[in-house]
């Protein structure tokens, strides 16, 4: 369909051809979708933070024993304690599905989990 863009005053408008009431339909924008937590990440989150009250309170001496009582390998469990590393507000986002979507277990574990806080959220949120 030919338009044509005519100057009203200091406007400019959409002219279709004669006989054409509506040239541009404008539409509602698509709604926003509501925050999706990642299953995935809060998993292994959880399992990350379970272990580490474990190995904290003393209940398994370290990664190695922990990975043997559960049958997994010692590094998929250490990949997992990393994650207790996150700080409390990284945390609360994951929870809540405020991370952006990005962020994935492969990634987390892929780019390394720094210690300080302020890196993660520098790292996490640009």
């Amino acid at each position: 369909m030919p338009l044509a863009f005519k100057r009203r005053g200091l406007k400019k408008v959409v002219v279709g051809p004669t006989g054409v009431e509506e040239p541009v339909r404008v539409s509602e924008p698509a709604p926003i979708p509501p925050p999706h937590p990642d299953p995935v990440v809060l998993r292994t989150l959880g399992r990350g933070l379970y272990w580490q009250h474990l190995l904290e309170a003393g209940a398994m001496a370290d990664a190695a024993e922990l990975a043997a009582r559960e049958g997994l390998h010692r590094t998929f469990v250490n990949d997992h304690l990393r994650l207790a590393l996150l700080a409390p507000d990284l945390v609360e986002a994951a929870l809540q599905g405020a991370l952006p979507r990005t962020v994935t277990l492969l990634s987390l574990l892929r780019d390394g989990i720094p210690v300080c806080w302020q890196a993660q959220r520098s790292r996490i949120f640009g």
